[in-house]
């Protein structure tokens, strides 16, 4: 696990634009030394703007957990996700899961069996949003199908991985007819859905 710890003592770095009508910058960080800090960039259409310098909160770990302004600017800007994310961070809980690459955790979730998928997609929003990949569910397909075809990647494109795996093959050799048949009559235009269903439901 030694190439996912932290780089240059940086435990989270994250920056975004503040939600509408603020058009204010913000960037918040955390370090491995005890160190939590919030930047605000004020963006202000004032002729006295260059009189506005960046702000700048420095604070422990322990006073950011009972910081309930900062919190707050933090939840608003980046979200809820980001606010657990963080206050876990500060308690000393460092989670090594978000830091791996999302190729890397795909390729790990298509080594579950669909049941685990489904459970693993409970966990939180990271793994809901990997298991309703459609990279995962193109390898997922590969290993329950003998043979992909082009024209099934075709199709897939169209519909989408996970889609086509819960169709019954013979809906999908009616859809692949189909398929190929619009693809072939030059008149005939482009009709599929690319809305696919979902079996994963969010928590």
């Amino acid at each position: 696990m030694a190439s996912l710890l932290p780089k240059d003592g940086i435990l989270l770095d994250i920056s975004n634009q503040a939600p509408s009508p603020s058009k204010d910058f913000h960037q918040f960080e955390i370090l491995k030394n005890d160190l939590v800090i919030w930047r605000t960039w004020r963006i202000t259409l004032r002729n006295d703007y260059k009189r506005l310098s960046p702000g700048e909160v420095k604070e422990s770990h322990e006073d950011f957990t009972y910081d309930e302004k900062m919190q707050f600017d933090v939840k608003r800007v980046f979200g809820e996700h980001i606010l657990e994310y963080a206050l876990s961070l500060c308690h000393g809980n460092l989670d090594y899961i978000v830091r791996m690459p999302k190729p890397l955790l795909i390729y790990l979730a298509s080594h579950l069996d669909l049941h685990s998928v489904a459970r693993l997609s409970q966990t939180n929003k990271l793994m809901y949003e990997i298991c309703n990949m459609e990279a995962l569910w193109e390898q997922i397909y590969a290993t329950h199908c003998d043979t992909v075809t082009d024209e099934m990647r075709s199709l897939a494109h169209d519909v989408g991985w996970k889609k086509m795996f819960f169709t019954n093959k013979l809906q999908l050799q009616v859809q692949l007819r189909r398929h190929q048949q619009r693809m072939t009559s030059p008149d005939s235009g482009n009709t599929s859905n690319n809305n696919s269903s979902t079996f994963i439901t969010e928590r």
